[in-house]
């Protein structure tokens, strides 16, 4: 009987504990999403040259996060960090207050 009790206990902080994480991370994806509400996305061509990476390539740019710009190139050129190679192009996205 006792023990019953204590894994319905586990099961249930268990259960709040997802339940906190899952809400945690919309809330940062809404901050994310409000970041960019009113601005417009232009892009900037950079070639790549020799020894660079998108991590190097993104400290060219003024950007809060810079993980997130790292994706955000990552995902308006369909590629990830290991695709590029010297001559590519990469259109890096540039937000602009409207």
């Amino acid at each position: 009987m006792r023990r019953t009790i204590v894994i319905k206990k586990q099961k249930v902080l268990f259960f709040l504990l997802l339940i906190f994480i899952f809400n945690s991370g919309l809330v940062v994806k809404n901050e994310s999403e409000l970041e960019f509400k009113d601005k417009e996305i232009v892009y900037d061509v950079y070639t790549v040259k020799r020894g660079d990476t998108i991590w190097t390539i993104s400290e060219n740019y003024e950007y809060k996060n810079k993980m997130r710009f790292v994706m955000e190139i990552e995902k308006a050129n369909s590629i990830s960090s290991y695709d590029i190679k010297p001559g590519y192009k990469l259109a890096i996205p540039i937000y602009k207050s409207k």
